[in-house]
């Protein structure tokens, strides 16, 4: 039997009334000795250490900007690994002295939690840690309009509220300036060269307000002491915070778009991984996972995760690779079934016509045709609301295509195929 040795016999016996049903399926030894090993693949959360796939090129760039300060705007889709590289950076930083603080901004939902979740990120990282977190705030915020109240949970952990909702917009507005002050006021005062603010998917602080990252702007563009590591996945509304015309934080960052891993590290990296816990791949099956997900890191990892669990089974190259595929859309069926039921009937229509004939000339009328598209006016009010939904991209050649990849082959697999 080659590499996959002597078969053992598995048996499960369901009982029934009178009768006894044995199944018995062969499953090859090897198989069953690696069943226990742990599955070196994560994806879905923030990884770290031997998880964190190499990206030493930006990990570097990013450091050395912000050491030097330089504002960055890091752009990406999402989860490809942003906030990942950023808390590498991070790292790096702290560990060469310089006091970083992080913000998630996905979890701000109003100007008054803003305030309290900004003021709390300064408290963990610009605190000493000889410094009780009552007298750090003593010192730092005494002068401020609205009183902090600082609880402790049971870990120790400090926090800052100011209630400032019902302190009224402009008693609120002016407690946001003086927290968007601080960072410069802390770093002056503690004689430090630099310090580091960074704003995990900030954009989202355009739904609070544009005035808001106005206000930000008229303050971080006076401060010299502080670098700001901007971070950012949602097109629509990064477009209007900087890159329109009259967007309020137009040109205060350098732009570092983020792009897919370089396909030959990131082959190194997963073939180790697939080898140290006892599941060596031949070379072709990971650079074919890699062609399927464009190196994009979570759907690759994501990928790899369920190539892993069906790594020893007497399969071709191809034959593995799909059926990791398979579990993987197995596994996002939910997902992918309320993004299809949330289309309306023209953006499903559209869907389709992109995975089926492409995204080029999506408006010429024999495209349409084929298609069964309808009108070009309808074509243009899907394709505008599918790129709103963040799930149709333009990219620069003018093709339009789909930006989940998973998604794209849930349509091929499911709605077009026909596969349960």
């Amino acid at each position: 039997m080659g590499r996959w040795l002597r078969p053992t016999v598995v048996e499960a016996a369901y009982a029934i009334p009178r009768n006894r049903v044995i199944l018995t399926c062969v499953m090859p030894a090897r198989v069953k000795a690696a069943a226990a090993t742990t599955n070196p693949f994560r994806f879905g959360r923030i990884v770290s250490g031997d998880a964190f796939t190499d990206r030493e090129a930006d990990l570097l760039a990013l450091e050395r900007e912000l050491r030097g300060g330089q504002n960055i705007l890091i752009e990406a889709p999402r989860r490809f690994g942003k906030t990942s590289l950023i808390l590498e950076v991070k790292r790096h930083l702290e560990a060469g002295g310089i006091p970083v603080a992080y913000l998630d901004c996905m979890l701000v939902p109003s100007r008054a939690r803003l305030a309290d979740r900004l003021a709390s990120a300064y408290l963990d990282a610009f605190k000493n840690p000889a410094q009780r977190a009552e007298d750090w705030v003593v010192q730092h915020l005494k002068a401020f309009r609205v009183r902090p109240t600082l609880t402790l949970d049971s870990e120790g952990h400090a926090s800052l509220s100011f209630e400032a909702g019902s302190a009224g917009a402009p008693n609120l507005d002016a407690l946001l300036e003086q927290i968007f002050q601080e960072p410069e006021v802390i770093a002056r005062e503690g004689k430090k060269k630099r310090v580091v603010v960074i704003l995990d998917e900030f954009q989202d602080l355009m739904e609070l307000g544009v005035t808001l990252l106005r206000q930000l702007r008229a303050v971080i563009q006076h401060q010299q002491h502080v670098s700001y590591a901007l971070l950012g996945s949602r097109q629509g509304l990064l477009r209007r915070a900087v890159h329109d015309r009259n967007a309020p934080l137009l040109k205060m960052a350098r732009p570092y778009p983020l792009g897919p891993l370089p396909r030959e590290e990131f082959a190194t990296f997963l073939m180790a991984r697939f080898r140290a816990s006892g599941r060596p791949l031949p070379k072709d099956a990971v650079y074919a996972l890699i062609d399927f997900t464009g190196a994009h890191p979570n759907d690759t990892q994501e990928a790899a995760h369920f190539l892993w669990e069906v790594a020893l089974l007497p399969l071709s190259t191809q034959e593995l690779v799909s059926t990791a595929i398979a579990r993987v859309l197995d596994a996002e069926a939910a997902q992918m079934t309320v993004l299809w039921h949330d289309s309306a009937p023209a953006q499903r229509n559209l869907l389709v016509a992109l995975v089926e004939w492409g995204g080029r000339n999506i408006y010429r009328e024999d495209y349409r045709r084929r298609a069964n598209l309808g009108p070009a006016t309808t074509v243009q009010r899907a394709i505008q609301t599918l790129i709103d939904r963040e799930l149709v991209d333009l990219e620069a050649s003018g093709a339009y295509t789909i930006k989940e990849r998973f998604f794209e082959e849930w349509i091929r697999r499911r709605i077009i195929g026909g596969e349960l």
